[in-house]
């Protein structure tokens, strides 16, 4: 029978700080205070998933407790490192905050912190996700940490450190563990497959690197799946079918394709994506991640660290339009749940990348309108036909003359704005509940109450300028969220509303009829059936 498996992340979790991958910062100074034997009572870390909290804060056990003596190495031989190792150590209480947040258990845990440790110098809490404890539980903590025994260490993980109580934080030393970068774990992940013997290739690696995000522990769980997956190998190849990846050489031509504005090709390449089964917000990603590597390379010109093709891009490209497509990809991949599906989400933003480009030109503006039809008329002189339609060249000297500046100062002058044009849907409640601040050379900023925030999208915002760009196509404008203290449109219809409401509640209640009917049959009118009859507005 074969030996029982373990996972990576286990097999290879680090025995001293000299095994520990980054937190420079903090494996500085709990080495410092070890070797000078200078222990606060309280350590408090701090940081996402998968950095190193936990870990640090064993080897911290191991090396207070270590029967060679207190120092930042510890043997990892003697019984008490191996005890703690395996977790069976008596003096190191592990407490999981998330599954023990009731006072009874804290209260009882801490009861037994006014005896000696059973065989080790100091007895150790350490409370993992501690921010998950109750109240009741953290006075009951804050106690202990206030006036703690000498023999007593708490040592507290949380990935939230903001839900925690100032007054216990004001009582630990408070670390800080960052988030790894690609290349800590890169190298992390070959020194593991080099001593696992096992086959794999850069660009896998640097891929699952990529997807930890910064955690080793969610680096190291795919590394799991991906050699479970390629049997034993981790190739790119198989990596990108495991999890849905779009190719590389597939996200440059993409790109290459927004360069030319090249629109059909565009669509009848997404087309093809889709129609192979790609995941096309990783597409989206994708297209994010290049767009940066380009900008980037265009700063730097490192040309021995930068790849051909990223050079080629970075030449064909400006730095503004760079700019400007990698906000639109960041406003696409946020906006791609609400499409109607990812492949329209996809396609509207690489359209859109196109059409907001400075460079593009009525001229490549297609309409749908049909040519003006021509009426002809009888001259009366003559009798012949006459061709009375109007030359586009007319119709558009006729719509220039209707271009203008917007000139308002005031509130009133923006409600009758909103009045007068045709917003619709979500666009016209955003709108309604904006308040005007200021109007300086055509930059119109606009305040919107927090509570209608969530109104705020690319897609209402832009149908709000297609709105005011119909009459004042110079306009600029700019949401900001801030307080509108029942100045907006929507707000003073609400009470207009509800003033009419009370009005038509108490004519109805004080009607001679209705109370007489009440007295008969005993009854109480509900004032939530009673609506005011408003006249409906012909169109």
């Amino acid at each position: 029978m074969s030996e029982h498996y373990e996972v990576l992340a286990r097999k290879y979790r680090p025995h001293n700080f000299k095994e520990l991958v980054g937190q420079t910062h903090t494996i500085r100074t709990l080495v410092n205070a070890l070797d000078n034997n200078n222990l606060h009572h309280g350590f408090l870390f701090t940081g996402t998933r998968g950095v190193g909290k936990t870990t640090i804060a064993r080897i911290f056990a191991k090396s207070v407790n270590c029967e060679e003596g207190v120092s930042s190495n510890p043997c990892g031989k003697c019984p008490t490192c191996i005890e703690i190792d395996k977790g069976q150590s008596v003096d190191l209480i592990e407490l999981d905050a998330a599954s023990h947040t009731g006072v009874d258990h804290m209260r009882e845990i801490l009861d037994n912190a006014q005896y000696t440790p059973t065989k080790n110098l100091y007895k150790i809490y350490l409370i993992d996700e501690v921010h998950m404890l109750s109240k009741s539980s953290f006075n009951a903590l804050l106690k202990t940490l206030e006036e703690p025994p000498s023999h007593i260490k708490f040592l507290l993980a949380t990935t939230d450190p903001k839900k925690l109580p100032i007054t216990i934080l004001s009582r630990c030393l408070q670390f800080n563990l960052n988030k790894l970068s690609h290349d800590e774990i890169l190298n992390h992940l070959k020194f593991i497959m080099n001593e696992e013997k096992l086959k794999f290739d850069d660009n896998a690696l640097s891929k699952i690197a990529e997807l930890g995000n910064g955690s080793m522990r969610d680096a190291l769980s795919l590394l799991d799946q991906s050699i479970s997956f390629g049997n034993g190998s981790v190739i790119e190849k198989d990596l990108k079918e495991m999890l849905g990846l779009v190719n590389h050489d597939e996200i440059t031509n993409l790109v290459s394709l927004v360069c030319e504005r090249n629109a059909e090709k565009i669509l009848l390449f997404i087309k093809e994506l889709a129609h192979k089964g790609e995941n096309l917000s990783n597409v989206l990603k994708d297209l994010t991640s290049l767009f940066h590597k380009i900008s980037t390379a265009q700063i730097i010109n490192d040309q021995k660290q930068t790849s051909p093709e990223i050079l080629d891009l970075a030449n064909r490209f400006t730095a503004q339009d760079l700019q400007l497509y990698y906000q639109i990809a960041i406003n696409g991949q946020r906006d791609i749940n609400l499409s109607p599906s990812e492949q329209i989400g996809l396609e509207m933003t690489l359209l859109r990348m196109i059409t907001f480009h400075p460079n593009f030109k009525e001229g490549e503006k297609k309409t749908l309108n049909p040519s003006p039809t021509k009426t002809l008329k009888k001259n009366p002189s003559t009798g012949s036909p006459v061709d009375t339609s109007t030359p586009s060249k007319e119709l558009n000297d006729i719509s220039n003359k209707k271009v203008k500046h917007l000139d308002i100062k005031t509130q009133e002058e923006w409600e009758e704005i909103i009045t007068n044009l045709d917003f619709n849907g979500a666009a016209k409640m955003l709108v309604k509940n904006t308040v005007f601040k200021s109007l300086i050379k055509q930059n119109l900023t606009l305040t919107l109450s927090e509570e209608f925030i969530n109104l705020h999208t690319t897609k209402t915002e832009e149908s709000i300028k297609n709105a005011l760009h119909k009459l004042y196509p110079a306009l600029e404008i700019m949401i900001e969220p801030g307080e509108t203290n029942g100045s907006s449109l929507s707000q003073k219809e609400a009470i207009n509303n509800e003033q009419i409401q009370k009005q038509t509640e108490s004519q109805f209640l004080s009607d001679d009829g209705l109370k007489e009917l009440q007295e008969v049959f005993k009854s109480q009118v509900d004032l939530k059936s009673i609506k005011s009859i408003k006249e409906s507005d012909n169109v």
